[in-house]
């Protein structure tokens, strides 16, 4: 019996690769009208995205592992010029075919002729990777003198942001300043940008802004109307002597709430006031039983301070303190009652909740002595119109994914919606007002610019060179920003796209097209609130498809939430927080936040920067020589060929220059 020959392998990828590139350039067709649309000097960008979105739309792993064994090119590493690559390799094919004395019947057996594109879309490696620095540059700024990453800051409030620490940061490093219209007001802005003017003409370095638009934001509401109180006494003996005073943290009102955790209670302190508390201060005032009472300052640290008590005291809302230093009236400081006295909806795996659009105040369950719950507590929501198509089933995310509820049923008036509470990050956590809600599962209908957005705009429009659009999902988003731009006179400003949400994430290739319209454009990788709404075990597999997109549309990314963030808050990093920093070379900038020690983290980013564009450019591997590329006691490839002799034939008397690197 007569047994089949084998298939060509040489032939089946030189078919496969037709076919591929056939999908490429049907697509490129088919969305003709759209890339129309793109400005001019963005046209090959938009057409390579489109052939980027096509290449992954087809799975091609049996095809790079046929490549691979033939000693050819993957694909891998094609983002920036898909076609140029797969004709490239294509062409390959056929000159191995060819040098063999193949049939060349590429085109019979791929049943298809081939179809060509406009000429140029086909962008060649140093054209793509041109395009990509010249789109960095014209909204980032020029390329940083030591490295092709920028650095990008977010700014403290403007108190803070004085001329020493604009300085300070523009030495380190810094590249871009980002100002967060979330906070502060308009005054507050102007002041952090002419500082930031007078520490450019001081250090003669460069530095743009970016201002960030704080976009809908969808919190938890009020909590009902019990008091605040705060309490706390110190430990007696049996006949009333204080054997140790309680402990009271002070709370500076940036530093976030969840820092406070494992303190008798919880005292808030404007930033103001807490810049001036030093060790050893006393805190006179009067509690709510208008009883004389004391706290003692004994350690600050970052944004808290511990202090001590020796008399039982009762805070209700806050006290108005006399601050005094070695027995001296130094200012006056008001304490307020933080998170531990508020009113909170308390919650376990299991439990029922009821989430309301209606502007009511939340309360907690009311549990049997089981601690089943009798009746569901209630939680109110800031924006009633993010809810308008939650359903059956879909999830409900509270307080950066702490909470993880389902939705159960709906009421008629699609007002209430009662909750089962699938997951909590410990067995009892308390649900407090102000605590964000991700709706991963629901289509909003709320735009991502706000009233107080457009407000902030006209502001944005005359002292930033770009401005993100947080919460984008759709084109739509970004065509009314465009437009709200282009009634303000200022079209050129820069846009970015703020990639935090799920459907920003789904969205992705539409929302490029859409800006490369209307370049200047970049995408900010928010991974905090996008690992949120897509899962902490789905960011890795996200971030990395970000980045592959923004390649092949050449538009810059930013990687940003949480680099270095140990360190740039207490000056020590962690070991992950490193790595996770010097996996930021792939992007075009990494987003650093504030902090006492963010001059430190922007130093040590940039030098983790440095080293790693000697190792990987985006999803490249470049294999610069190692100082452990050889073993211990042999000597280096080098000393040995100039120690050989020359041999006898038709290579004697070659000398060790002219031979391989």
């Amino acid at each position: 019996m007569t047994s089949r020959p084998l298939p060509d392998p040489l032939v089946q990828v030189a078919s496969a690769l037709l076919r591929l590139e056939g999908r490429l350039t049907d697509l490129e067709r088919d969305m003709r009208p759209a890339l129309g649309r793109v400005a001019p000097s963005r046209r090959a960008s938009a057409t390579n995205l489109v052939h980027y979105v096509a290449l992954r739309n087809e799975e091609l792993r049996s095809l790079q592992g046929q490549l691979s064994q033939l000693g050819l090119s993957s694909l891998a590493g094609c983002e920036s010029c898909v076609l140029d690559r797969v004709r490239a390799v294509s062409t390959r094919v056929e000159e191995c075919l060819a040098a063999r004395g193949a049939r060349r019947a590429r085109g019979a057996q791929a049943g298809r002729p081939r179809l060509e594109p406009q000429p140029g879309h086909a962008l060649g490696w140093e054209s793509a990777n041109r395009l990509l620095h010249e789109h960095t540059h014209e909204l980032l700024g020029a390329k940083p003198p030591d490295r092709h990453v920028y650095i990008m800051v977010t700014a403290p409030p403007a108190k803070e942001a004085d001329i020493a620490w604009m300085v300070k940061l523009l030495r380190a490093g810094m590249n871009v300043l980002r100002i967060n219209c979330a906070h502060e007001t308009e005054t507050d802005w102007a002041r952090i940008v002419r500082t930031l003017q007078e520490a450019r003409v001081q250090t003669g370095k460069p530095c743009r802004v970016l201002m960030d638009l704080a976009g809908p934001k969808i919190r938890t509401g009020p909590m009902g109307a019990a008091r605040r109180i705060a309490t706390w006494k110190p430990d007696r003996d049996d006949i009333g002597r204080v054997k140790a005073p309680a402990r009271v943290l002070i709370r500076r009102a940036s530093t976030p709430a969840a820092e406070a955790d494992g303190a008798d209670t919880v005292l808030v302190v404007d930033d103001e006031g807490f810049g001036v508390l030093r060790r050893g201060d006393e805190l006179r005032f009067r509690d709510a039983r208008n009883k004389k009472r004391a706290l003692v300052v004994m350690e600050i640290e970052r944004g808290t301070i511990t202090a001590h008590g020796t008399a039982r005291a009762y805070v209700l809302g806050a006290a108005d303190a006399r601050l005094l230093r070695a027995g001296r009236h130094l200012d006056d400081v008001r304490l307020e009652v933080g998170n531990s006295g508020s009113v909170a909806v308390d919650v376990r795996v299991g439990d029922s909740l009821v989430l309301t659009g209606r502007p009511v105040g939340g309360k907690a369950p009311r549990r049997l002595r089981d601690g089943r719950v009798e009746e569901p507590g209630v939680v109110s929501c800031t924006l009633p119109a993010a809810l308008e198509h939650l359903a059956v089933g879909h999830r409900v995310l509270f307080d950066d994914g702490k909470i993880h509820a389902m939705v159960e049923r709906v009421t008629e008036r699609r007002r209430d919606y009662l909750l089962r509470i699938t997951g909590t990050q410990k067995d009892r956590v308390l649900l407090h007002a102000e605590k964000g809600i991700n709706l991963p599962d629901t289509v909003m209908s709320v735009p991502s610019m706000t009233r107080e957005d457009r407000a902030a705009l006209r502001f944005v429009a005359r002292h930033a060179d770009a401005v993100s659009l947080s919460f984008v999902r759709g084109p739509n988003d970004v065509r009314a920003l465009r437009r709200a731009l282009d009634r303000l006179g200022r079209s050129a400003v820069g846009v970015v796209l703020k990639i935090e949400t799920r459907a920003g994430f789904e969205n992705l290739p539409r929302l490029l097209l859409e800006g490369l319209r209307r370049p200047p454009l970049a995408v900010m990788i928010a991974r905090g609130d996008l690992a949120v709404e897509v899962g902490f075990e789905r960011l890795a597999e996200l971030q990395e498809e970000i980045l592959c997109l923004c390649e092949a549309a050449h538009v810059p990314a930013i990687w940003a939430t949480q680099v270095l963030d140990t360190l740039a808050r207490t000056g020590i990093p962690s070991r992950a927080e490193v790595t996770d920093a010097a996996a930021g070379v792939a992007a075009e900038c990494v987003m650093l936040n504030k902090g006492p020690y963010i001059d430190q983290a922007v130093r040590v980013l940039a030098d983790i920067l440095r080293r790693m564009e000697g190792l990987h450019y985006k999803n490249r591997n470049l294999f610069r020589r190692l100082r452990v590329s050889k073993f211990a006691g042999i000597a280096p490839v080098d000393d040995l060929r100039r120690r050989a002799r020359p041999r006898a034939g038709p290579i004697a008397g070659r000398s060790a220059a002219s031979g391989p690197p």
